[in-house]
């Protein structure tokens, strides 16, 4: 199963509020409506609610919410490989966090691993 559609009540909590708790409600139900409906898919609309947290989440990880770092990576792979986000360059952010996903889990690893290596490998969409 596609550990995005695995995401609990609290880790999609959790990435809502990663703005300082700024917009909250608005972050978790634009994040619902992209895991839920658009399978994780992001649209042009959705820049701010609710990539602004997704991209957060996936810039740090913090001790005890591996889960949802590794979450927001995967969306973010998926945004970048669909072209939603074309500022963001696979092969520099995986450099610039391989310390934080050496730490995760090794199925969290793993499923990062290989989004990563197909994402890259097939290149953005245009």
């Amino acid at each position: 199963m596609d550990l995005v559609q695995t995401i609990t009540e609290n880790e999609l909590g959790f990435i809502a509020g990663l703005d300082y708790g700024q917009d909250r409600d608005r972050h978790e139900a634009a994040l619902r409506l992209v895991i839920n409906q658009q399978g994780g898919q992001l649209k042009k609309a959705q820049q701010w609610f609710p990539y602004e947290v997704i991209e957060l989440g996936a810039h740090h990880l913090q001790v005890g919410h591996e889960r949802e770092f590794a979450i927001c990576t995967l969306l973010v792979i998926r945004s970048v490989r669909s072209g939603f986000d074309k500022a963001t360059d696979l092969a520099e952010k995986r450099a610039a966090r391989d310390d934080d996903y050496r730490l995760l889990p090794a199925n969290l690893r793993d499923a990062i691993d290989v989004e990563f290596s197909d994402a890259i490998r097939a290149g953005p969409k245009h």
